[in-house]
C-alpha cells in the first residue's frame, strides 16, 4: 500500500505543476501585453503632444508633457524632449508676463506710446494669466489715444476759457491797472511826501 500511496501523490503533484505553470504564463504574459499597451499608449500620448507643441498650442502641450512626466515607457530620448520644452514653454510663459507688466507699468505712468503695437506683438497670448488676457483685451477695445501734438497748449488766461469759468488751479484774472505797474515802483511810492 506504501507504493500506490506514493504513486497517487506524484498524479496529484504533476497537476499542481500544472497549474503553476500555466499560472505563471499568464502573468507573465499578462504583464507582457500590460506593458506593451502601456507603451503604445506613452508613444500616442507624447506624439499628440509633439504635434500640438509644433503647432504652437503651447498651453494644451503643457498639460500633456505634465502628464507624460510620470510616463514609465518612454524613451529617454523622448523623455529628455518633453522636459525641453517644458523648460521653454515656462521660459516664454514668464518673459510674456514681464512684458505686459512693463506695458502696465508704462500705462500707469501715462506713456501709451507703443503699447498698442506691443500688444499686437504679443507671440504667445495663450500662456498667459486670466487677468493679463482680461487686461490685453480691454486696451485693444479701447485703444489709448495717441497724444495730439497739434494742440496748442491751455489758456493761461482764464477768461479765455469756455464761458469765461476760471478753474480752480488758474490764477485771478489781473486788473488792467495792476498790469502795467508789473515790474515798476508804483506812482503812489515814487511821489515824494509833501
Amino acid at each position: 500500500m506504501s507504493f500506490l500511496e506514493k504513486e497517487d501523490e506524484g498524479k496529484q503533484s504533476s497537476f499542481w505543476d500544472w497549474v503553476v505553470g500555466i499560472g505563471l504564463v499568464v502573468v507573465i504574459g499578462g504583464f507582457t501585453v500590460y506593458y506593451q499597451y502601456q507603451k503604445r499608449s506613452s508613444k500616442t500620448r507624447f506624439d499628440l503632444a509633439d504635434a500640438t507643441y509644433k503647432s504652437g498650442h503651447f498651453k494644451d502641450a503643457a498639460k500633456i508633457y505634465e502628464e507624460l512626466k510620470s510616463a514609465q515607457y518612454l524613451t529617454t530620448h523622448d523623455d529628455s524632449t518633453i522636459y525641453v520644452r517644458m523648460d521653454s514653454i515656462e521660459t516664454a510663459q514668464e518673459l510674456q508676463a514681464a512684458l505686459v507688466a512693463q506695458l502696465k507699468a508704462k500705462a500707469a505712468a501715462g506713456d501709451l506710446n507703443g503699447i498698442l503695437p506691443a500688444l499686437q506683438g504679443l507671440r504667445f497670448a495663450e500662456l498667459l494669466s486670466d487677468g493679463d488676457k482680461a487686461w490685453i483685451d480691454s486696451v485693444k477695445a479701447h485703444p489709448p489715444a495717441p497724444p495730439d501734438t497739434t494742440k496748442s497748449p491751455a489758456p493761461a488766461n482764464p477768461a479765455s476759457t469756455p464761458a469765461g469759468k476760471a478753474t480752480k488751479t488758474s490764477a485771478p484774472a489781473a486788473k488792467p491797472s495792476e498790469k502795467s505797474s508789473v515790474g515798476k515802483p508804483s506812482a503812489a511810492k515814487s511821489k515824494p511826501a509833501q
